[in-house]
């Protein structure tokens, strides 16, 4: 039994990252050993007389989301959300990195689950030392902070104290998020999982809380909210994206690049500034406070890129989640690349819509109307 449990722990480590660095995964195996050790079953919170009435609401609700997805999503069935750690802070510092010259993440990789474009560390010390060492090596690079990851399926994951302070309609969001990483995860494909897992958790936020509060209720105003606030910013983050990739394709010099870039930088701030009053909820409320570089933009567009066409699929499948869910399924089993999968699956349907593409190093130039 421990043999199997070290064996998940690795997997787990190799989720969060591609490095084959053993002081690296040392640490990481260290935190998430912690986090399991520490974690408490979720009934002994609910049974304890001393416990809160608001925090069991809040268990209950997270378990009431889990079982929606599991039962009527068809989810993956994991014993993920059956515990709780108390958390202050940041689950966890995700670090992203891109050349500086043309839209090109840095990908770390690993066997089993291939090349991710993204590293994760338990401290904000690990994620910051990681940060300069990529600068150093002439990267651009950006630091984002998480209330919650998914271990695939391979470990407990985890209630974070921190998830029970969120509104109904952001925490069902994380949660089936969360658990469509578990369900439809495709091997070296970073932006395909975030994407796919940014729709279903949209989507399946609506649909949870509708059936829970009615069509006409706040949380669901709240959860259809975050979707048109997720495509709004993405329309626009496709632009921004499209400007820099035409900058870096022209035969100038890289220092002349890298200097037109800045120029580019201060009107993407400018152009925020304009529309952030167009959002409708707080999601993208830090983007533009700090310095922009193409790691800032590929973080952002790695999960929202794809969902107008996954919307496509969703209304080509009769508006039914679960079925866009076994589509991904079958998508996976086929071990076909998704993105040829998609764009035969799509011509044989007659769909006109953008082809998919999904390379998790380069950004696809696609050309979206101005909302």
């Amino acid at each position: 039994m421990k043999a199997l449990k070290q064996i998940a722990f690795v997997i787990f480590l190799l989720s969060l990252t591609g490095c084959g660095n053993i002081l690296y995964l040392g640490k990481l195996g260290w935190h998430q050993s912690f986090i399991t050790f520490h974690s408490v079953p979720v009934q002994e919170i609910l049974q304890d007389e001393r416990t809160e009435g608001e925090m069991k609401e809040r268990i209950r609700f997270v378990q009431e989301v889990k079982r929606y997805g599991e039962e009527r999503l068809g989810l993956e069935r994991t014993k993920s959300y059956s515990k709780f750690f108390e958390v202050k802070g940041p689950v966890l510092y995700v670090v992203t990195a891109s050349e500086k010259d043309r839209l090109q993440l840095h990908s770390w990789k690993f066997p089993i689950v291939g090349k991710v474009t993204y590293k994760g560390f338990f401290t904000q010390e690990g994620a910051l030392r990681e940060e300069r060492s990529l600068r150093e090596k002439g990267f651009d690079t950006f630091v984002q902070h998480c209330g919650a990851y998914s271990t695939l399926g391979w470990l407990k994951d985890p209630i974070f104290s921190s998830m029970l302070k969120w509104d109904d309609a952001s925490l069902s969001n994380v949660i089936l998020h969360e658990m469509a990483h578990a369900t439809a995860y495709f091997k070296g494909e970073t932006n395909l999982n975030e994407q796919v897992a940014t729709f279903i958790g949209n989507r399946g936020a609506i649909g949870f809380l509708t059936e829970r509060y009615g069509p006409t209720s706040e949380e669901v105003s709240e959860a259809v909210h975050i979707q048109e606030d997720d495509l709004l910013f993405g329309r626009w983050i496709d632009q921004v994206c499209q400007k820099l990739s035409d900058l870096y394709a022209k035969k100038i010099s890289r220092e002349e690049k890298l200097k037109e870039r800045e120029e580019i930088f201060q009107r993407i701030k400018e152009e925020f500034g304009k529309i952030k009053v167009q959002f409708k909820t707080d999601c993208y409320k830090d983007f533009g406070k700090g310095d922009i570089n193409n790691a800032v933009l590929l973080a952002f567009h790695r999960y929202i890129d794809q969902l107008e066409r996954f919307q496509t699929v969703f209304e080509n499948l009769g508006w039914d989640l679960r079925r866009v869910i076994a589509f991904f399924e079958e998508v996976r089993a086929s071990k076909e690349k998704p993105s040829a999968f998609l764009a035969r699956w799509m011509e044989e349907k007659g769909i006109t819509a953008p082809k998919f593409e999904n390379n998790p190093e380069y950004f696809i130039e696609v050309n979206i109307p101005s909302p």
